[in-house]
């Protein structure tokens, strides 16, 4: 059983939220200031998830976090953060719009640290392009305990970067960033796949993995599973590989799809319980056989000059 309930914050969610800013044995990070105007600002920003946890055990809130596409600085525009990455850090690895969030704020209860790492996967699970997590540490200012920001336990799962002219001698209190990088499943996904099924490797060779992995989009994408086992430590029992390039024509045309709809999406609400098809005879007939022998003797009664219809078979009865 899971030990935390993830879920998206909501509007109904502000008094307990509230009082979890409030609670005493609370560690946080992020500008934590504006949570204290009340609880009608907590809502009042733009934030691209707002992500709070609760303990399955009691049902308690234990956890709040904001993530957004920008860095929550002031005096930074929302559309130069690249650049000010690019300027005053040396990154090894390639940050760009689509791959990166900011973990601009989290507030957790200090016995439920590791509730940090739950929250991450979900982010990372709702996002599938993303690959990074940074948060932003400023330089410390000396102001009341409840202000202070805590990223130890944050530490524990990232790395830390700091600006070019960083300096332990005469630079030791300045900005740095703190990164979470995706954990990478490729040696895991390999290892299952040698064993149940090997001639896929040998016809694919040794780097199909990595390749679908790091190509992956909303059409095509890899899902794994973990189980933790009597060590505490995490380990991949299934991975599934998912994709939207189907035939659907295949399946309607060579399987009973009907109680599936058809696997046809509605259109401008329109029934999508059929599938129209064209089909074509691979013989050709006559377009004679294609008449009821009543019909072709109506037919030969209208093309005799002055000629009446006998029986129109294809008018229903009450009009003849």
């Amino acid at each position: 059983m899971n030990r935390f309930q993830i879920r998206l914050a909501e509007v109904a969610d502000q008094d307990g939220l509230n009082k979890l800013f409030r609670s005493p044995g609370v560690k946080w990070f992020g500008n934590i200031r504006p949570k204290y105007r009340g609880k009608d600002f907590l809502f009042h920003s733009y934030q691209t998830y707002r992500i709070l946890a609760l303990c399955s055990e009691t049902s308690a809130l234990v956890a709040y976090a904001e993530f957004r596409n920008y860095p929550s600085i002031a005096a930074l525009p929302m559309d130069c953060w690249l650049e000010w990455l690019s300027a005053r850090y040396c990154l090894p690895m390639s940050i760009s719009w689509l791959n990166a969030l900011f973990f601009n704020f989290c507030i957790y209860k200090s016995n439920y640290s590791t509730v940090l790492v739950e929250i991450i996967k979900d982010v990372l699970y709702r996002e599938n392009r993303v690959w990074f997590l940074i948060a932003v540490r400023t330089p410390y200012v000396s102001q009341p305990k409840h202000f202070v920001e805590s990223f130890e336990d944050l530490e524990k799962i990232c790395q830390v970067f700091y600006p070019l002219e960083y300096s332990m001698d005469w630079n030791n209190n300045t900005q740095s960033l703190y990164i979470v990088d995706r954990a990478e499943d490729n040696d895991d996904v390999i290892a299952i796949q040698a064993v149940e099924n090997p001639e896929l490797r040998e016809e694919l060779g040794d780097y199909y993995i990595a390749e679908e992995v790091m190509a992956q989009n909303p059409r095509s994408m890899l899902v794994v599973g973990e189980i933790i086992n009597q060590c505490q430590e995490s380990e991949m029992a299934i991975f599934l590989w998912l994709s939207s390039d189907i035939d659907i024509v295949f399946y309607v045309r060579n399987y009973q799809m009907e109680q599936f709809g058809n696997l046809v999406k509605p259109v401008d609400g329109r029934s999508f319980h059929y599938q129209t098809m064209t089909v074509s005879s691979v013989q050709r007939r006559a377009e004679a056989s294609m008449f009821t022998a009543d019909a072709l003797d109506d037919l030969d009664a209208v093309t005799i000059l002055g000629g009446l219809q006998r029986v129109d078979s294809a008018w229903p009865a009450w009009v003849r």
